[in-house]
């Protein structure tokens, strides 16, 4: 795929000059090194770059009003309403499976052999309702009303989607998938919040013993956990695709920007591999290696999207796969040793484990923040072989003229990966002296181990493959500003109408006029847009002139002096009266 342009270098340094091919520059040490680098689209390489400058933050007051993707956020609100539909065919499904894990958690291999056994006798199911502590009528309201109630309360919370959504500065993210990933994922999140934070609830009415259908967190309550969530997490993947910024604003997809670059007619390849992706100014490797608690908590937040795309969707299916069949054993133990159909209190989890894992994982969540910077700290040695700290989309041409940064991915994956291995075995050892540590427990240590350690190690090199910039400098955003038409999404009050009337607008206006023209030291010649009581610059302008300051066709120069042109006809002798003529000389002009 052919790269699309990037944005020039930093105004701080220049490109290094070109050499002729019969022998190499001397070397300065003012200037970066003169070799071609192969995999920058023949541009010469950038070395010891200063540190990247910061930009000015974005005013939402001052954003033009044609810089807004929508009319307003009720504009906006009204284009998720019109998604709203398909967004209910989402939520609905979800809330009315959550509602059976709830039902079925209570034991689902016993919901399942009464199921079965109520193919030959009917009152076998029902005899397993009251035994566990649900009845007709409660079951019918729950299955047909609750997801139904469900859906419409999380379809009141699409305000919030809106004014979360309508906040975004699309100049101030790298690139046009960045940008739709995080308007589609603030416009679902609002949605979805609700069932997560009704999980939430669940368990922690559990742990205070609050009277519910659970008891406790037994094997077949944590199975229905584990798929409960798994099923958010799905459902929070549709409703992105459902509410994405093509199908909700109407913008071209990444694809389609990606097809105009190569193939697109040529006068629109320019604009639109500018909104394509942005220079990224976070070079690396970074000129200074002290760091604060800021970069450890922006590594904990990459490594937790990490893990959240790695980690958790294979330790939900462990978690469901490894308790259901601990419900199966549980239960036909049980049915083994008392002899009857009766259902007793599942086993629980051991006090000690809740006590033992609250510090553990503190201490471990710091050491995966850490790991990022302990790789910095020990890819040193390899500074020197870094030819190009240009940022490259692609990851293979950017490791290869930048080892240091695939180092530091690669060493941090391996930290995090040994972080979470030590946490494990410490976990169970103090679980076997504290007498706590069962046959489940052992299945659990061993998939660790196993599965989840490396897991860990593959989210932990993903989040540094793409996050590593962030983790170092902070948000891309403070360093460049995309060349994209839209500043923000929405205004954050009224319309573009209200916002064009707004004298921080109108300010806004004359001061990138006078920038224009500024470097001519020139005053913009034409209408004010304050009108003809705007400020003294542009007292007396006549005409209508465009959105540029323009003047337009027909106006007259504003402020500038005619020496007596009206006054200057010539005679019939064919010489020009005197009078207001321009003086020949400085003598003449005394004489006048």
């Amino acid at each position: 795929m052919t790269q699309p342009p990037s944005r020039p270098p930093h105004p701080s340094y220049s490109p290094p000059p070109l050499h002729p091919a019969s022998g190499p520059a001397p070397a300065s040490p003012d200037l970066p090194s003169a070799s071609w680098s192969s995999t920058a689209g023949g541009r010469p390489p950038l070395l010891r770059l200063p540190e990247p400058r910061r930009v000015p933050p974005t005013d939402p007051a001052s954003v033009l009003p044609e810089e807004y993707l929508v009319d307003s956020r009720r504009d906006l609100l009204r284009r998720l309403v019109r998604r709203s539909w398909a967004a209910a065919l989402v939520l609905w499904p979800l809330w009315l499976c959550l509602v059976a894990l709830y039902v079925l958690g209570t034991s689902p291999t016993f919901w399942l052999l009464s199921l079965l056994a109520a193919i030959a006798d009917s009152s076998v199911l029902r005899q397993t309702t009251v035994m566990m502590g649900f009845s007709g009528s409660g079951l019918l309201f729950a299955f047909l009303g609750l997801p139904l109630l469900a859906t419409a309360l999380s379809l009141l919370l699409l305000p919030v989607s809106a004014a979360s959504a309508g906040r975004i500065r699309p100049r101030e993210l790298l690139d046009e998938r960045a940008f739709q990933r995080a308007l589609s994922l603030r416009a679902a999140l609002p949605l979805i919040a609700p069932a997560y934070a009704v999980i939430a609830l669940l368990v922690l009415a559990v742990m205070v013993q609050a009277p519910l259908q659970w008891d406790g967190l037994s094997a077949g309550a944590l199975s229905s956990l584990a798929m409960g969530i798994g099923l958010c997490m799905i459902a929070q993947a549709v409703l992105r695709r459902v509410l994405s910024a093509p199908r909700l604003l109407g913008v071209p997809s990444p694809g389609e920007l990606e097809r105009t670059v190569m193939i697109g007619p040529r006068e629109e390849r320019h604009e639109a591999s500018g909104r394509l992706r942005a220079q990224d100014r976070r070079h690396l490797p970074p000129h200074r290696e002290e760091f604060g608690p800021a970069p450890v908590l922006r590594a904990l937040r990459v490594t937790a999207r990490g893990w959240c795309l790695w980690v958790v969707p294979a330790g939900l299916g462990l978690a469901w796969i490894v308790f259901a069949i601990t419900d199966v054993v549980v239960l036909f133990s049980r049915m083994s040793s008392v002899g009857s159909w009766q259902q007793q209190a599942p086993a629980q989890l051991p006090w000690q484990l809740l006590v033992i894992s609250v510090p553990l994982g503190a201490l471990t969540a710091l050491g995966l923040g850490l790991a990022p910077l302990a790789a910095i700290r020990t890819s040193r040695s390899l500074r020197g072989r870094v030819t190009d700290l240009r940022t490259h989309p692609n990851w293979s041409d950017r490791v290869a003229v930048n080892p240091w940064e695939g180092a530091v991915a690669t060493r941090t994956g391996i930290a995090q990966a040994g972080v979470v291995l030590l946490a494990v075995v410490v976990l169970g050892m103090a679980l076997a002296l504290a007498g706590a540590l069962t046959a489940v427990g052992w299945v659990w240590l061993v998939l660790d181990v196993l599965v989840l350690v490396p897991f860990v190690a593959a989210a932990g090199t993903w989040a540094m493959r793409r996050h590593l910039r962030y983790v170092v400098y902070g948000r891309a955003g403070a360093f460049m500003r995309r060349r994209t038409p839209w500043a923000m999404v929405a205004p954050l009050f009224g319309t573009r109408a209200d916002r064009a009337e707004d004298p921080v607008v109108l300010a806004e206006i004359r001061r990138r006029r006078r920038a224009e023209v500024g470097e001519h030291g020139l005053e913009p010649v034409g209408p004010d847009p304050d009108g003809p009581t705007g400020s003294a610059g542009s007292a007396g302008a006549a005409g209508t002139g465009d959105a540029t300051g323009a003047p337009g066709v027909g106006d007259e120069p504003v402020g500038l002096p005619d020496f007596g042109a009206e006054d200057t006809s010539p005679t019939s002798g064919g010489r020009r009266k005197p009078g207001h003529a321009i003086p020949g000389s400085t003598t003449e002009l005394r004489e006048r």
